[in-house]
């Protein structure tokens, strides 16, 4: 990671792709911050829609809890613990990932409703399931 003065130049990468993007961040902003800071860069850099959501993962944690994949480890949490607690230690570039949360399938259920031809309720779906590209 590299320091000037009070920020850091972080690396970021769009999980699944080839994008990527550097940042300039604060040193001195909670993990909360950070993490909220990321999310809206990244709407505008990556080209991500409204209804997109995603999580910042740390990357290099092979063999994680997910498995061997990097990009599937354990996104960052909030807290209020600053940037600079986290990584004051480290001497090397530290990089991320942007990991798309997956928008699942979800089903109206109507209380009042008529049942087709053969007495069974067909039910409407209202979004379609997005998962990860390239997986």
């Amino acid at each position: 990671m590299n320091r000037t003065n009070s920020y850091y130049e972080l690396y970021f990468k769009l999980a699944y792709s080839c994008q990527t993007k550097k940042y300039f961040v604060r040193s001195n902003v909670t993990i909360s911050q950070f993490i909220d800071d990321i999310k809206m860069r990244a709407r505008s850099d990556f080209h991500l829609s409204d209804d997109e959501d995603v999580e910042i993962v740390e990357a290099g944690q092979y063999h994680n809890i997910n498995g061997r994949d990097p990009e599937l480890a354990p996104a960052l949490q909030p807290s209020n613990v600053l940037l600079s607690e986290m990584y004051e230690n480290t001497n090397k570039n530290i990089a991320f990932y942007i990991r798309k949360i997956p928008n699942y399938l979800t089903i109206d259920v109507p209380t009042n409703y008529n049942e087709n031809s053969m007495g069974t309720y067909v039910p409407r779906i209202r979004n379609q399931c997005v998962g990860y590209e390239n997986v």
